[in-house]
């Protein structure tokens, strides 16, 4: 069996030709402004390309990347620390609310210390004179304000009797401002026991 093959002209051999010159469409110049668009593109790309590509590896770029982390670094650690300042205080509060809110917390305050100081304080009301009356008042009230004030005055809600403590500022300042202010030994009682409720109260004695 004999395969025959179609035998081309010699001069189809131009169509290769045609299609691998350009001379014909350079002559056109629609054609010629399309090349040299493209041509320019392309440059254009290669050269933003190119710089991009330097810029990125030059050494510049490699010190400020390692400038951006270390302030990235530093402000990491400020915050890290302001969080555990803050988590710091919160617990400490919170531990402190805790003890004034349990019967427990008391006798941690309520030492031998405090006990004998109030004493004293009691005693100055047996005497006749009125000084120790005043004494008394103002040693009562310095160390109601010392306990509230190692307790929280979150703690002033466990106080019955925290406005009639209030009221008694008010004879506390006329003992200190006016020197010629009098006082009665009842009313002087009144006014420890007033302070020994509110002690009381707190789980202090």
């Amino acid at each position: 069996m004999t395969i025959r093959f179609w035998n081309l002209p010699k001069s189809s051999n131009r169509l290769n030709d045609i299609f691998m010159d350009t001379s014909s469409l350079k002559a056109d110049p629609l054609s010629r402004r399309t090349i040299d668009y493209l041509a320019q593109a392309k440059d254009f790309f290669v050269n933003l390309w190119d710089r991009i590509y330097g810029f990125f590896a030059s050494y510049h770029w490699k010190e400020i990347l390692l400038n951006i982390k270390l302030i990235s670094l530093i402000i990491s650690l400020i915050f890290a620390g302001l969080i555990f300042f803050l988590l710091v205080k919160i617990n400490a509060r919170g531990r402190l609310q805790r003890a004034v809110a349990q019967d427990k917390s008391a006798p941690q305050i309520s030492d031998k210390k405090i006990v004998k100081k109030w004493r004293k304080i009691e005693k100055k009301l047996v005497s006749n004179l009125e000084a120790n009356y005043k004494l008394a008042i103002l040693e009562a009230d310095g160390l109601f304000e010392s306990i509230l004030g190692l307790l929280g005055y979150g703690a002033e809600a466990k106080i019955t009797n925290l406005e009639e403590i209030k009221e008694l500022k008010k004879i506390k300042n006329n003992i200190v401002e006016n020197s010629g202010f009098k006082i009665t030994r009842e009313e002087a009682e009144k006014v420890i026991g007033t302070y020994k409720k509110g002690l009381k109260d707190l789980g202090i004695i």
